[in-house]
């Protein structure tokens, strides 16, 4: 896909159109991505499925809903959000790749992104477990406090439910929508320290997390909307059909896979955006990006911390003031003294 101008500055519209004409031009090539992250998601997912099963599910045969199943809820879905990112944390790097290389217009082909991204596997995969692996622990309190109100309903526990399902919901969006671009920046920059990875996130997002959350809220409500849609289309029981019977795992696996690459995309694009955006990144700055495997960071940056700096981390070439430091050197007694000599 040619685009006319990859490095303008998106809108909340221009970003989704981005994102689905990079996807259907290039849709055998995400597919093709999408279709080998699900192998191992599926198998997981299932693993899990049966063992949650055979520890909490003890009416096998009573599809009713009660309410001792919502903790069981609760911990499927944050072990579904864990499994999920673990097991495409690959792809979503290689989806990466290959939308970066669009930008710069090149033609990436597949085995050559899951390449690229197997080769930064560890730091992927950690930067993975830091950012979702804290949003499972940080779950356990919302868990626990339900499990509570459950086999000991009061009101002392249900205002505690309450409370710390309100604090936990406001730390997930303020948290997670300030890491949700560490994949991106870990496979683009090439970071080998997952928290250097984590910390770059952070300073894009913030500042911009009404457009992230606006963005990525938009397409879980379509992907949510598509699995219920299939749900009440093809799943007949209660909730334990829709959790544990094949047909209710397909109608939650099919969205996944169908959105997976699409939240990869998206979530580039974000990233891409936001460095224009701030630091009015250009092609040439994003091709020395791609090229450079053993820098850890863009070949216009300065990492090394014992050099001086203006930031705590690094030190960004768009920072330094080159202009405002040769007027000041031109406007000095000295220069003006040494210009009329010459003349």
């Amino acid at each position: 896909m040619a685009i006319d101008d990859p490095f303008e500055y998106l809108t909340f519209g221009g970003t989704f159109g981005r994102a689905f004409g990079i996807l259907f031009d290039r849709f055998d090539l995400f597919m093709t991505i999408a279709g080998v992250v699900m192998v191992p998601f599926c198998i997981l997912y299932l693993s899990v499925l049966i063992l949650l099963a055979k520890v909490y599910v003890t009416e096998a045969f009573d599809p009713d809903f009660h309410l001792t199943h919502i903790p069981l809820l609760v911990l499927t879905f944050g072990v579904q959000v864990l499994v999920y990112d673990l097991s495409s944390v690959i792809g979503q790097g290689a989806i990466t790749e290959a939308v970066s290389q669009i930008y710069v217009g090149e033609r990436p082909e597949a085995i050559e992104c899951l390449a690229k991204a197997w080769r930064r596997k560890w730091s992927l995969i950690g930067s993975s477990l830091i950012v979702y692996g804290s949003l499972f622990v940080g779950m356990m309190p919302v868990y626990l406090s339900i499990t509570l109100a459950i086999f000991y309903p009061n009101a002392f526990v249900i205002t505690l439910v309450v409370l710390v399902t309100i604090i936990f919901l406001a730390g997930f969006v303020y948290s997670y929508f300030g890491v949700v671009l560490t994949s991106p920046a870990v496979m683009v920059e090439g970071f080998i320290s997952p928290m250097k990875g984590v910390k770059r996130s952070w300073e894009l997002c913030t500042g911009s997390r009404c457009y992230l959350v606006s963005i990525l809220f938009s397409l879980w409500f379509l992907t949510q909307l598509l699995s219920r849609l299939l749900q009440n289309m093809f799943v007949m029981g209660g909730i334990q059909d829709a959790l544990f019977s094949f047909v209710g795992v397909a109608a939650t696996v099919v969205p996944i896979a169908l959105s997976f690459p699409m939240h990869a995309i998206l979530q580039t694009v974000l990233y891409l955006n936001l460095r224009v955006g701030r630091e009015s990144m250009n092609h040439q700055v994003l091709s020395g990006d791609l090229a450079n495997d053993a820098s850890p960071a863009s070949r216009f940056r300065n990492d090394d911390p014992g050099a001086p700096t203006i930031s705590e981390d690094s030190l960004d070439y768009r920072h330094i003031p080159l202009m405002d430091a040769g007027d000041d050197v031109a406007s000095t007694p000295q220069h003006q003294e040494q210009t009329l000599s010459f003349a």
